[in-house]
């Protein structure tokens, strides 16, 4: 059963993570970028041993241009000291109010305690820390070295679809092309 669960996780991480190997960017009119970002990781137990966990994850937050950032976290990790078993599995809501830092509440579960968790922690460029309570089994503290950096704020001018400038001009819907609806006097 563990095998066929960690061969559909790992297979998904997988998908995700190569999907999203770079930074995706979708500007809203609203002044907000979304991103997702694709990461790997090790990831150590403070109350474990000195050989940490691989991590898989993914990211996709929602980023305005005062910073504000809400998002989510997925999270896979192997354990590598137990021969490449399945570890964890987590997903998790980020909310900061800079771009460069998210408390994150998860929930998720622990494959070798056998058992759910609720987590919470702190996310910053290139690391996590935090702590993780299992069901029936107390609490494990974490910190986590990562290959994902900061949220971009959203920069210049964002398009708004379908809209009319104050100067006469229209972005069509595409926000590539611009006509005039008035065109200018001379």
């Amino acid at each position: 059963m563990k095998k066929s669960i960690y061969s559909l996780a790992l297979a998904a991480m997988l998908a995700c993570t190569t999907a999203v190997a770079g930074t995706t960017y979708s500007l809203v009119g609203s002044g907000s970028k979304t991103q997702t970002q694709g990461y790997v990781g090790l990831n150590w137990s403070l109350g474990g041993g000195a050989t940490p966990a691989l991590v898989l994850g993914v990211s996709r937050a929602k980023v305005k241009t005062n910073g504000d950032t809400t998002g989510a976290n997925l999270s896979f990790l192997v354990n590598l000291s137990g021969g490449g078993e399945p570890a964890k599995i987590k997903l998790g809501y980020l909310n900061g109010s800079k771009n460069t830092l998210q408390s994150e509440l998860g929930v998720g579960y622990n494959f070798l305690k056998s058992t759910p968790l609720i987590g919470a922690g702190l996310n910053a460029p290139y690391v996590n820390l935090g702590v993780d309570w299992n069901f029936g089994e107390g609490f494990d503290p974490y910190a986590t070295l990562r290959s994902q950096g900061a949220f971009k704020k959203p920069t210049g001018t964002t398009c708004v679809k379908d809209a009319v400038t104050t100067d006469g001009h229209y972005t069509d819907s595409t926000c590539t092309v611009v006509h005039f609806i008035n065109p200018p006097p001379g």
